[in-house]
């Protein structure tokens, strides 16, 4: 019976396949004109931006809103560019003609990986702006020599980077005011050493030493600080902490990773270089103006700020989780601070002056480029955009503070700490930045941050942005947690034993039970945003 009925069902078959076929056609014949897809045939460039680049000066005039240079910014980010806007590298600064995206640093000057069109196209999970997945690591060539060994840096999420530069522009300022302080008394006691602690917002950048001669002169000694530059400016940006704004990476990662070299760039050649205005030798000059820089930065900057499940659920953004999640959180929330953990990732800062600017000249002008404030008038700290992170940033946004500004539970310290030789670059130390491109120096010399160092990640949104550690070589939270340290640790104050080794083994102690919580704990503080969801 059955092979008798299997003709029946293969006619059955094709008739319908010949019904569904000509209805198909009925279908594409019916379709208006209207309706299909036009293709706008140009080998012209992929631009954003109507009627060429944003110009500085327009800006600065308030020719635009901060919801037009946001919207802006947000296009020129998400944009892949190609061949006619200037993407890609052609030859190298040397000269030497190299293809256009290469797929390892290729030295002569190139200290990263061309790779990418667009910086959407990195920065894409769990959401647009956000962090990105194992295949977006990029290595970088301290040497710029092209060969390894690389420093190879995990796509960071840029949800919350305008309030950490915020914040870091008030630790900036309450550190100078001590330096400051410390430098009169040393003045009012000629010859006598004063010391003093480098204490803001509760967190301890170690110790400053004055001592003034005779006629007032005042040396310091820097030995004791701990986890900041010698200019004790707080760099809030970027795994070693040695980027001072949310501008320096919009300007590095565009020219480092994709070719696009922005105009305040190319007007400052390192040493040993004149300006050229195409030394990339692709064709096109004037890549990205410093109108576009900063209409990308005030993106970045606006982004939105990481939160807990819990504060998620009370905003009405995503339902609340079930008793037996919430008591796992409260039971892993508790484990973290046992362990401490919370010592360097400290829960909650307050942030006093809500209000973005770029350029700015709070954080005692450190965190805008004074360079390019001399030679564009448009890139003018007096006259900057402006938005507050309580009200304009996307939303969730921070919490207000009962007594003013906000409340910001970002779970970092805005410090370096030594991360022992299982976390250790490769490839040697690397030098911090100015807001003005230019290295940091003590003494003379290049202030490096040590292969073993790096600033204190943020834990707000670390639930959904994995792989994780600089290197995103963490597949897991329990194992990133594993690998601040290790088994055989070095003696304590060898350098090369983790300042977390304790915190570590102290988690690798708890009993499954509670490291599973501490491990749900961390993954309640979510990267979220509701206009993707």
């Amino acid at each position: 019976m059955i092979a008798a009925q299997r003709p029946a069902t293969l006619a059955g078959i094709s008739l319908l396949l010949g019904i569904f076929a000509m209805a198909r056609c009925a279908s594409r014949a019916e379709t208006p004109v209207a309706e299909l897809p036009v293709f706008e045939l140009s080998d012209g460039p992929a631009f954003p931006i109507e009627g060429g680049h944003l110009e500085s000066s327009t800006i600065a005039a308030g020719g635009m809103s901060f919801e037009q240079v946001f919207e802006a910014g947000a296009m020129l980010f998400h944009t892949p560019f190609n061949g006619r806007d200037g993407v890609g590298i052609a030859r190298l600064p040397d000269g030497s003609a190299i293809p256009r995206f290469s797929a390892v640093p290729a030295g002569g000057g190139t200290g990263g990986v061309i790779s990418s069109q667009s910086c959407g196209e990195c920065h894409t999970m769990p959401f647009g702006a956000a962090a990105g997945l194992a295949s977006t690591n990029r290595a970088g060539d301290p040497d710029n020599d092209g060969l390894p060994p690389f420093n190879t840096r995990s796509t960071t999420s840029l949800f919350g980077d305008g309030i950490v530069q915020l914040m870091a522009q008030e630790i900036t300022e309450a550190l100078h005011s001590i330096r400051a302080d410390t430098e009169r008394e040393a003045q009012a006691t000629p010859g006598t050493p004063v010391q003093r602690e480098l204490i803001a917002k509760g967190i301890t950048y170690g110790t400053i030493v004055a001592t003034a001669d005779g006629g007032g002169a005042v040396t310091f000694d820097l030995a004791g600080v701990r986890g900041v530059d010698p200019d004790l400016v707080v760099r809030p940006i970027g795994w070693k902490g040695d980027v001072t704004t949310v501008r320096g990476p919009v300007v590095g990662a565009s020219a480092g990773l994709m070719g696009m070299l922005a105009e305040e760039l190319l007007w400052f050649p390192p040493p040993g270089r004149e300006y050229a205005p195409d030394p990339d030798g692709d064709g096109v000059t004037r890549e990205l103006s410093v109108g576009d820089v900063t209409a990308m930065t005030i993106y970045t900057a606006a982004q939105e700020t990481p939160q807990s499940l819990q504060r998620l659920a009370e905003l009405g953004m995503v339902a609340a989780p079930d008793e037996r999640t919430r008591a796992a959180i409260a039971d892993g929330r508790a484990a973290f601070e046992e362990v401490g953990c919370a010592e360097c990732h400290v829960p909650e800062l307050k942030l006093d002056d809500t209000v973005f600017e770029e350029p700015t000249l709070r954080g005692n002008g450190n965190y805008y480029n004074q360079r390019l404030a001399e030679r564009d008038p448009g890139y003018d700290p007096a006259r900057p955009v402006r938005f507050d992170i309580l009200l304009d940033a996307e939303p969730p946004q921070a919490e207000a503070h009962p007594d003013g500004g906000a409340i910001i539970r970002m779970y970092g310290d805005l410090r370096r700490h030594h991360m022992g030789r299982q976390l250790a670059d490769p490839a040697g130390a690397e030098p911090s930045f100015t807001a003005d491109f230019v290295p940091v120096l003590a003494n003379g010399e290049p202030s490096l941050v040590a292969t073993t160092a790096f600033l204190t990640p943020e834990l707000w949104g670390v639930g959904n942005t994995g792989p994780w550690l600089h290197d995103g070589r963490a597949g897991t939270l329990e194992e990133a947690i594993l690998l601040h340290g290790e088994d055989d640790p070095r003696a304590p104050g060898d350098p090369g034993r983790s300042e977390a080794q304790e915190s570590r083994d102290a988690f690798a102690a708890l009993p499954e039970e509670q490291r599973s919580a501490l491990v749900t704990f961390l993954l309640s503080l979510l990267t979220f945003s509701p206009e993707d969801d």
